[in-house]
């Protein structure tokens, strides 16, 4: 199961890395390896936090909202970068990795703390 999530996780860091690149036009500066670097921080977040579980519920509940926060943020860029171009469209490079670094670090304690708790079982 740890095999798909990171499968998924290196599809959409890949993603994202070229859509940055694409914006830049510039594959080979500093501030071109920053963006790309930091468009995959919450990817590379998820991928540590899904190291260290052994739950196959925990790690289906990872890859599918990391999927669904990966598909919308990617969505976003698309539509930055193609059918919506403008002056505010780059502050989506900055900001998108942000707010889904946040919800990540936001889900992450919760998904422990949900796991943790005891299932009643009918008798």
């Amino acid at each position: 199961m740890k095999s798909i999530v990171y499968i998924e996780l290196i599809v959409i860091s890949l993603t994202v890395s070229i859509f940055n690149l694409k914006t830049i036009n510039d594959a080979f500066s500093l501030f071109a390896l920053g963006n790309v670097l930091w468009g995959i921080v919450p990817w590379v977040y998820v991928a540590v936090v899904s190291f260290f579980i052994k739950s196959t519920t925990k790690l289906v509940s990872i890859l599918s909202v990391a999927l669904t926060v990966g598909c919308l943020g990617i969505g976003i860029v698309v539509d930055t970068l193609f059918f919506h171009p403008d002056a505010q469209g780059g502050l989506a490079f900055i900001f998108i990795p942000l707010w889904q670094l946040m919800l990540f670090a936001f889900i992450t304690p919760l998904l422990f703390l949900i796991g943790k708790k005891k299932h009643i079982t009918s008798r």
